[in-house]
């Protein structure tokens, strides 16, 4: 069943909610700002389907392979592919805006100026 896109606004405590429960562990950077441009239940099946890997590992994958911090995320389901958008913060103050696939945490797009000061190299 293909979903059509649908923008609306979460309560707080919803987004609390969801942080809590897709949050592993805690971290002492200042937790940055979540928006879900999706309908509630569209999102809470892809949680429970497991179309959509946790906030903390998406921390985890943006700490592995990007030099800097997230200052935004948003998370939309368009044709039934999740992605979470972020904005990041590089180590010279320039904001990097980055696209993971939500389900495999693969980088779909990157943009933003000195990319080469942000991605990390293979080691």
């Amino acid at each position: 069943m293909k979903v059509s896109k649908i923008i609306k606004s979460l309560t707080l405590s919803t987004i609390i909610c969801w942080i809590a429960l897709m949050s592993a562990t805690a971290t002492a950077a200042p937790t940055p700002r979540l928006e879900i441009d999706e309908d509630h239940d569209d999102f809470m099946e892809a949680v429970e389907q497991g179309l959509i890997q946790s906030f903390s590992a998406l921390q985890t994958t943006v700490a592995r392979q990007l030099h800097g911090r997230i200052i935004k995320v948003e998370l939309e389901e368009d044709d039934d592919i999740w992605i979470y958008e972020l904005k990041l913060l590089d180590p010279n103050n320039n904001i990097v805006k980055v696209e993971y696939d939500a389900r495999t945490l693969s980088i779909i797009k990157i943009s933003g100026r000195q990319l080469e000061n942000i991605i990390k190299g293979t080691e």
